[in-house]
């Protein structure tokens, strides 16, 4: 994910970005610096805003590419959008970080491998099929039965935690059960960590913990993405 200069290829002729769109739409497309909320239910055209956005960012504000981050939640709307940018600009946008949360962290973390406790830039990440079977070998480690504690409800309750930046040190276990969640996810990151994989919480999780603790590499990134869209 290292900085690029933005190139773009470009007609000579205007590029009619508004076209089309309702007034709601052009306020949000054209709005200047700053924050900026578009509430808007399916189908309303909220990746087309998006979308119409950036490309008013680099055409018309002369923003370059690279001080531009977005995100989406899929995959398949994250290509959605890179297609419909390349359209609008006629050509490719390069410097551009554009994916879905998951992806984007990955690639975060990735860079910063050196500046990560357990990890190299190497690391895997499990899908839910691999978690699903480490899970199974921590309950086997601790002779815990899988019967009584099923795999899926465990993985569940650490996905929660991890979603709510909860580490295995700072798990709070105030019954049995959350004592046994406990001990199985300290087991869990050990068998992750040992394997040198992260699972998708883990992208976000360790993304925010590491923002958290080296405020020079959050300074970093806060001076590079100058323009954070969310879809």
């Amino acid at each position: 994910m290292d900085a690029h200069p933005a190139s773009c290829l470009l007609t000579e002729k205007p590029l009619h970005l508004l076209e089309g769109l309702n007034d709601a739409q052009r306020d949000a497309i054209t709005a200047g610096t700053g924050p900026v909320l578009v509430l808007a239910g399916p189908g309303s055209g909220k990746t087309r805003v998006l979308t119409h956005r950036i490309a008013y960012l680099v055409q018309e504000m002369k923003v370059p590419a690279w001080h531009i981050l977005a995100v989406t939640f899929t995959n398949k709307a994250a290509k959605e959008m890179n297609e419909r940018i390349e359209a609008l600009l006629e050509g490719s946008l390069r410097g551009l970080t554009m994916g879905t949360f998951h992806a984007v962290c990955a690639r975060i973390l990735r860079r910063e491998a050196e500046n990560l406790t357990h990890y190299d830039q190497n690391f895997v990440i499990f899908d839910t099929a691999d978690q699903l079977q480490v899970m199974k070998q921590a309950l086997k480690d601790l002779n815990l039965d899988d019967k009584k504690f099923p795999p899926n409800k465990i993985r569940n309750a650490i996905g929660q935690a991890k979603n709510e930046l909860i580490t295995p040190d700072l798990y709070n276990a105030t019954n049995y059960i959350a004592e046994v969640t406990r001990r199985v996810y300290t087991r869990y990151q050990e068998i992750l960590h040992a394997n040198n994989a992260m699972d998708f919480d883990d992208l976000l999780m360790n993304t925010v913990l590491l923002f958290d603790e080296r405020p020079e590499i959050l300074q970093r990134y806060q001076e590079r993405y100058q323009y954070i869209l969310v879809d």
